[in-house]
């Protein structure tokens, strides 16, 4: 794959944790399991039919979680779950290739934002400033009201960047929920796997695979370089 493969994107969207951010070793939604007793399949599925789709304060989602599972005693220790968890979403810990990855991309003429189905008690009330200084924007499903792979997720982005679904890159760790997600919506995509995962590719073969996010500086070259690119082989 090449960057004149992407000469038209015009705006890069990165998945959160995974991609951008270091996530615990331990994902909320798993801590939230274990709290429980509960298997993370389920957990998954409570979270996705409401926890990820509204805000909500850290100690409103664990009333609800703990009354919903018929367990008030683990009221308190859901509240420090969800607590620590807004925490460290008000002072993401960004992976080593992000600042410098993200700061070129942008000098190079193109708009990024971020997209995530972060619980809606971890919305950090105003944007971290790491993310005020290198992103233009980052869409929240409990803002949205629909998480990835859900269309309208993607749709989201579209309607706030005015841009076509051809213009969109979306980079994310996630096979489902991001590759496969914005492929369906008509993206262009790239799997993040930054751990070296070994067995068979799962995502299309046109999507590309990325072990760090500095490839991307390959294969997006400044916009208006990729413009004249374009017009070229049109020419």
């Amino acid at each position: 794959m090449s960057g004149r493969t992407w000469s038209g994107v015009r705006a890069v969207c990165f998945d959160m944790g995974g991609t951008l951010v270091r996530p615990e070793p331990v994902a909320t939604t798993g801590q939230v399991a274990e709290v429980l007793g509960i298997s993370l399949e389920e957990a998954r599925a409570f979270m996705g039919r409401g926890a990820k789709r509204r805000l909500v304060s850290p100690q409103g989602l664990a009333q609800e979680i703990a009354a919903d599972f018929g367990r008030p005693a683990v009221t308190g220790v859901l509240t420090e779950v969800l607590e620590r968890a807004r925490r460290r979403a008000e002072d993401p810990q960004l992976y080593p290739d992000v600042p410098d990855t993200l700061a070129a991309l942008r000098a190079r003429g193109f708009a990024l934002y971020a997209m995530t189905n972060a619980l809606g008690s971890s919305v950090p009330e105003q944007e971290p400033t790491v993310f005020r200084e290198l992103l233009d924007s980052v869409f929240y499903s409990a803002r949205t009201g629909a998480i990835k792979p859900e269309p309208e997720a993607f749709a989201a982005v579209e309607r706030a960047s005015g841009l076509r679904p051809q213009e969109l890159l979306h980079v994310g760790d996630s096979v489902n929920a991001d590759v496969r997600g914005a492929a369906t919506a008509g993206w262009h995509t790239a799997w993040v796997d930054r751990h070296h995962t070994t067995g068979p590719l799962m995502p299309a073969a046109s999507t590309l695979r990325l072990h760090s996010l500095n490839t991307l500086l390959l294969l997006l070259p400044a916009r208006a370089a990729a413009e004249a690119i374009t017009s070229e082989v049109a020419g």
